[in-house]
């Protein structure tokens, strides 16, 4: 067909054809073969003049013109343009062309090829003998007989090149190839689903839907690929339609590994979550993220094979500019290679509390450019990662302990007895509570205030959340009211003397009581480990209201 279309470029230019049979040159034998076996010019014994058929054992004329048909049906059934022009037009070809003396005619079917015998070009006998085993392969049903009983309205012209019937059979091969994918995908997410919960696992059902979908298209370009030859469509139409099903099919491929990652990184990250390490959960969105993009780029480059681009030549060129690409990407790298920092370094893990320079929140993702955080305020900061490896991190979530420190004034009218037993009340509150940590705690009478008696209370929780660390902060300091109301103390406030120069008449104050030094030490005693009055755990008056714990997933 690719010799038909050069042939009538040809004659339209005004230019002579070449010679009906002429074997002196590849693109000549060629020229020989299929322009004799067109529609308007059928010779199909001039056609098989430029063959290797002594060498392949083929004597009778008939046979010959068989298989001569029966090869160029196959290059046109497959889509399979023979590219005249790109053949050599000299009898002598030289060894950088060949292939152990061989020429091939096209470059998707191997075995179809030229040798030269004496002064003469011909298809070789090995291809002749591979005849008959590659039009079965590419017709095995035969359609011309059921073509031939159909009644002549079916078999009308509808387009150029393409009869009712023909258009009737593309419309029911695609209904034939969704259907195939419809059903393979069903299929393949159910039995995916099933499979993973057998091994004790469990995935999104969406991104498993997003999965099977591409693989039932593979299975649909299959069936396309499968009846597209039997259409018996032009080599243009099959050229057309073979290469939009193998970039189909193509795509589809790359796409099914594409899903695959994220079906993995989705399964990996529910067992990441099952475990209390935070490592994994950090490690798998990275993990996620390379390699789709290496799938991507792989995927990019199979598809450009299978659009016959040579991609050895555009790598080639795009290596040239590699250099310029980096010093224009030289941002994007540092960030790679923070990243890379950051894994090594561990200094922080997803869930953490950090301030990052300027930035305070929670650790939500480290990607392969930059770092997450979620704010306090709800808002999300993303971080370049050559930033985060070169600032100074401040990790609240490696707290093994959080530090309270606070002073507590009492007023002046406070006995030194009352001031000791309340001291040694504080200590004894510390060292009853579990959450409190035992072997670092400070409680004295550190100063004569302004306008109170200060008490330094300083003290570390061993808490595993900020809210967590409220609540055990709470109850300490409800129990040292409790032990202030027991002894007998009050708080102080700032106050201010006011000279006045007429005065109320004097009443009388009654005297603050005091307990004796017997009862307040009673009293210490029963703030204590295991006294009377001791409330690490105190009851709330209510149920507390406290939040609700983050759910799971």
């Amino acid at each position: 067909m690719f010799a038909l279309w050069t042939l009538a470029l040809t004659a339209a230019a005004g230019a002579q054809a070449p010679p009906q049979a002429d074997c002196s040159t590849p693109r000549r034998a060629v020229l020989t073969w299929l322009a004799n076996l067109q529609p308007d010019n059928d010779r199909p014994q001039l056609a098989t003049r430029c063959f290797d058929w002594d060498g392949a054992g083929v004597h009778e004329q008939a046979r010959r013109e068989t298989l001569a048909r029966q090869l160029k049906a196959v290059l046109d059934q497959r889509g399979l343009y023979v590219d005249v022009d790109a053949l050599p037009d000299t009898a002598e070809v030289s060894g950088d062309a060949l292939d152990e003396g061989r020429l091939p005619i096209v470059r998707r079917l191997e075995g179809v090829e030229l040798v030269k015998l004496g002064d003469r070009w011909v298809v070789s006998a090995e291809t002749v003998r591979r005849t008959p085993e590659l039009h079965a392969a590419t017709f095995d049903i035969d359609v011309e007989a059921f073509v031939e009983r159909l009644p002549a309205w079916m078999r009308a012209q509808v387009f150029p090149g393409a009869a009712l019937w023909q258009i009737v059979g593309l419309l029911l091969a695609l209904f034939a190839g969704l259907l195939v994918r419809g059903i393979v995908a069903k299929g393949l997410a159910v039995w995916g689903g099933r499979l993973l919960r057998l091994r004790g696992q469990s995935a999104d059902a969406t991104i498993l839907q997003n999965t099977a979908y591409p693989i039932g298209t593979v299975a649909m370009s299959g069936v396309l690929w499968w009846a597209l030859p039997l259409l018996r469509f032009s080599v243009r139409v099959n050229q057309v339609g073979i290469v939009a099903v193998r970039v189909v099919a193509a795509v589809a491929a790359v796409l099914v590994v594409y899903r695959l990652v994220d079906l993995g990184a989705d399964v990996f990250a529910r067992r990441a979550a099952r475990t209390e390490s935070k490592f994994d959960d950090q490690i798998v969105p990275l993990v996620r993220k390379t390699l789709k993009v290496f799938v991507a780029v792989m995927g990019g480059i199979f598809v450009l094979q299978n659009l016959d681009i040579d991609v050895g030549s555009l790598l080639a060129g795009v290596s040239l500019g590699g250099l310029a690409f980096t010093l224009a990407a030289k941002d994007t790298v540092a960030n790679l290679f923070g990243s890379v920092s950051i894994f090594a370094d561990q200094p922080f893990q997803i869930g953490d509390w950090v301030k990052i320079g300027e930035h305070e929140g929670i650790i939500e993702e480290v990607g392969m450019r930059s770092t997450r955080v979620r704010t306090f305020y709800d808002s999300v900061i993303s971080i370049p990662n050559s930033t985060v490896a070169n600032a100074a991190i401040d990790n609240f979530g490696r707290r093994r302990y959080r530090r309270c420190m606070l002073t507590v004034g009492l007023t002046y009218d406070s006995s030194p007895d009352q001031m000791q037993a309340f001291v040694e009340g504080v200590r004894a509150i510390l060292k009853a509570n579990p959450h409190v940590r035992q072997d670092s705690y400070e409680v004295a009478f550190r100063n004569f205030g302004d306008s109170a008696l200060e008490v330094l209370v300083y003290f570390f929780l061993r808490v595993p959340s900020w809210t967590e660390e409220l609540k055990q902060r709470q109850n300490v300091l409800l129990e040292i009211m409790r032990l202030a109301e027991a002894i007998g103390v009050d708080f102080a406030f700032p106050t201010q003397t006011l000279h006045v120069e007429t005065l109320a008449e004097p009443a009388t104050i009654p005297p603050r009581r005091s307990p004796p030094r017997e009862d307040l030490k009673a009293i210490v005693a029963s703030f204590g480990p295991a006294g009377s009055r001791a409330r690490a755990e105190a009851p709330p008056l209510t149920e507390g209201y406290w939040p609700d714990p983050p759910k799971e997933g």
